[in-house]
């Protein structure tokens, strides 16, 4: 009996010490196939497996197989392969913090995913893509995606794959400050009780965050202990740092700063082992306060010092901006299609008369068309100006007409009744229309819901509820809608567009003119010029 143990002990250990060779000796194979393969198919199906392998361990030569299968498609063209490569291309822009390029990729990905009808490549580069404008914090986006894939792993009756993107919502709806829907979808992954356990402590984590978030440290603390308990089971590294720091935080909460601080510094020497730079610095911050809170002002300024000179500024204002700028582009560029279009298919149809037919009537004929193409689109886009400046006109007046609307209703106190909304709905226009809140570059959902003294997962529901939009896109369709009345209104005319920008509340020009173009339809310069000639 105890030689078999000992047999079994003994082939354990040569696993283990084995194991890091054989991965290497893997990778060490596929490399001499992409250098030495007898066929270009047989170098890029190497290269791609290759790249995958360096990908996950964030290894450093990923970028270089990478580069050498795409120039392998380029001489043995391939669909399947090149919305692999694409995708891979997207990842490895994530991993290095160029999200402007990774956005880039992941929207070329869908599109080659969706010509070839492989669903299942085009959910990966979606979902991809969702957890991008989540990070860059475009909710809106991120959520319609996300809904959308879950119908889709519905339809196909993956269990799998509706947890993913049943947890990927939770998180965007969390992140919104909308906790209501966010805990919904995490109750619903969290009871089903899924074979793997993962999912489970995913949405447990996941809960502890929502409910530090609200205040609510004793069911916090219960889902957020479950989470760390579970994390030390499994090797995923950032899982573990994130479900300790949910756990520090409700520990924090509950006035147990000692306990807290130990959690803290455990997460900070694992986050500095593993190179997650901005988690280490996250908690270094979290060190500061906790320290502040047990008033050893001492150690608070130490950490507070250090988190100050380590701040990370991975993701700019002017990155996100790209990123949206990017994706507007992609999802306006329908619009313009089908001139284009037409205008293709008349060259081609022309083509074959240019030899025949006199060159110049042909080049005249086109000239025409493509004037009178441009000339329809130009009058489709004064028409969207002049219906902004109407609606510019009218909007202020409905909304006074509501504020009056709503202060003559008679309210009785109960929860988050009718009556509640109707009064924190009437709080937040008086805001709007008499104080011009959103004018304030630094207004957030938290400072606003405080000014109005209540909970902001409650002014968070007003506002979706009333206007079908998160906080952020709310905000900024104001400032939007005050600067389209600035542009058009003739005693502005000596204040520069970037002038405006400013006066409603934008940081810099290049966000102003994304979120311009996306509310409004055209660019700011296009309708300050095209108002005027209107009015």
């Amino acid at each position: 009996m105890e030689k078999n143990v000992l047999i079994i002990v003994i082939s354990l250990l040569l696993i283990s010490i084995c194991n890091p060779y054989a991965a290497q000796a893997k990778i060490d194979s596929l490399k001499s196939v992409v250098k030495a393969g007898k066929t270009t198919s047989e170098k890029l199906d190497a290269a791609i497996k290759l790249s995958k392998i360096l990908l996950k361990s964030r290894n450093s030569e990923t970028k270089k197989y990478l580069d050498i299968a795409n120039r392998l498609l380029n001489e043995n063209p391939d669909s399947l392969s090149l919305a692999k490569v694409t995708r891979m291309y997207a990842l490895y822009d994530v991993y290095s913090g160029d999200y402007e390029e990774a956005a880039h990729y992941y929207l070329t990905a869908v599109e080659i995913s969706k010509k070839i009808k492989n669903t299942e490549l085009t959910n990966y580069a979606l979902n991809g893509l969702a957890q991008l404008n989540l990070r860059t914090k475009n909710y809106s986006k991120a959520e319609s995606i996300f809904k959308y894939l879950i119908a889709q792993a519905k339809q196909a009756n993956n269990d799998d794959d509706i947890l993913i993107y049943s947890l990927n919502l939770a998180t965007t709806y969390g992140e919104d400050g909308n906790f209501d829907e966010s805990e919904k979808y995490l109750l619903e992954v969290y009871k089903s009780n899924p074979k793997n356990k993962f999912f489970k402590a995913v949405a447990a984590n996941s809960l502890s965050f929502i409910y530090n978030n609200q205040g609510k440290y004793n069911k916090a603390l219960k889902y957020g202990k479950e989470a760390a308990e579970y994390s030390q089971n499994v090797s995923d590294e950032a899982f573990k740092i994130e479900s300790l720091t949910n756990y520090s935080n409700s520990l924090k909460g509950l006035g147990e700063n000692v306990k807290a601080g130990k959690i803290i510094k455990e997460i900070i020497s694992m986050a500095r082992s593993n190179h997650f730079i901005r988690k280490m610095n996250n908690s270094i911050g979290n060190l500061a306060l906790n320290y502040e809170a047990m008033q050893d002002f001492k150690s608070a300024y130490k950490y507070y010092k250090d988190f100050s000179e380590r701040r990370d500024s991975l993701l700019t204002e002017a990155t996100t901006a790209k990123i949206n700028e990017l994706q507007i582009k992609y999802e306006t560029a329908k619009k313009d299609h089908e001139i284009q279009e037409k205008t293709d298919a008349l060259r081609r149809r022309n083509s074959a008369l240019i030899f025949s037919v006199s060159g110049v009537i042909l080049f005249i004929a086109i000239s025409i068309l493509i004037f009178i193409l441009y000339r329809k689109k130009n009058e489709a886009y004064k028409e969207i100006v002049k219906k902004n400046i109407e609606l510019i006109n009218t909007e202020e007046q409905l909304l006074k007409k509501k504020q009056n609307e709503l202060k003559q209703e008679k309210y009785v106190s109960s929860a988050l009744s009718d009556e509640k909304k109707d009064k924190l709905h009437l709080k937040l226009i008086e805001a709007i229309s008499e104080e011009k809140i959103f004018l304030n570059p630094d207004i957030t959902l938290g400072k606003l819901a405080q000014r109005f003294g209540i909970n902001s997962k409650y002014l968070s529901q007003v506002i979706h509820e009333f206007y079908n939009s998160g906080f952020s896109d709310f905000i900024n369709q104001l400032r939007i809608k005050e600067a389209a009345r600035l542009l058009s209104d003739q005693s502005y005319s000596h204040i520069s567009i970037e002038g405006i920008s400013e006066m409603v509340g934008f940081n810099t020009k290049s966000s102003f003119n994304i979120y311009f173009k996306k509310f409004i339809g055209v660019t700011p310069s296009y309708f300050s010029s095209t108002s005027k000639d209107i009015l």
